[in-house]
């Protein structure tokens, strides 16, 4: 009696094999998109994680810098009491800061360099006059030239900006040994409401005044 041999498969084999490869072609484009959101969602964070580093070593700079002077004769310095209540600082608010120190190393008299950060809204904005108007800058308000976003608003958003003394002060801040600034900054990625970072840093307001 003569054997025949199998030719080719079954249609029960032939859909159990496709089964199965619907299945793993399945689980390897899930494994591929996961992949792709992940990277994304690092991309985002590493980017909203940048932005504010930036935004708060600017600030650092500026505050650590307040009522710098390149002159030689610190009673003749102009920015040591720029700003309200005799100060080359002035915070408003707890979330505006505006400083004023010679920039430019040029020893003049007048008030010529002011910086100033605040929150508006959900956005972090700068400002810099650099006239010499000798006047306080505004933190409702504008003055030279006005404020302006710092950040790409389209991809941050600024939910806490603070400014305090610290630690808290017996008497002025002129006064107080320790000129210590706090600062508090957190921001939301607007590409992924998901993603939130928070930055804290002491400044030492290293010219004395």
């Amino acid at each position: 009696m003569l054997k025949h041999q199998q030719k080719g498969l079954t249609l029960i084999e032939m859909l159990i094999a496709l089964v199965l490869s619907l299945l793993v072609t399945g689980m390897v484009i899930s494994m591929f998109t996961s992949s792709i959101g992940g990277h994304a969602q690092a991309i985002r964070t590493m980017r909203l994680n940048q932005d504010l580093r930036i935004a708060m070593d600017m600030m650092v700079r500026d505050i650590r810098r307040a009522g710098y002077w390149a002159g030689t004769n610190v009673a003749s310095n102009p920015h040591a009491t720029a700003l309200s209540g005799g100060l080359p600082i002035s915070i408003t608010g707890s979330n505006c800061v505006v400083v004023s120190y010679d920039l430019d190393g040029d020893s003049d008299t007048s008030v010529e360099e002011f910086f100033g950060y605040r929150l508006n809204g959900l956005e972090l904005e700068t400002t810099k006059s650099s006239s010499a108007t000798g006047t306080q800058p505004d933190c409702t308000g504008t003055f030279s030239a006005g404020w302006e976003d710092l950040l790409d608003t389209n991809t941050v958003q600024i939910d806490t900006l603070t400014f305090e003394t610290y630690p808290a002060l017996a008497a002025s801040f002129a006064a107080s040994p320790n000129k210590t600034v706090l600062i508090t900054l957190e921001g939301t990625s607007r590409l992924d409401p998901n993603i939130k970072t928070v930055l804290s840093e002491e400044v030492r307001v290293r010219n004395e005044f």
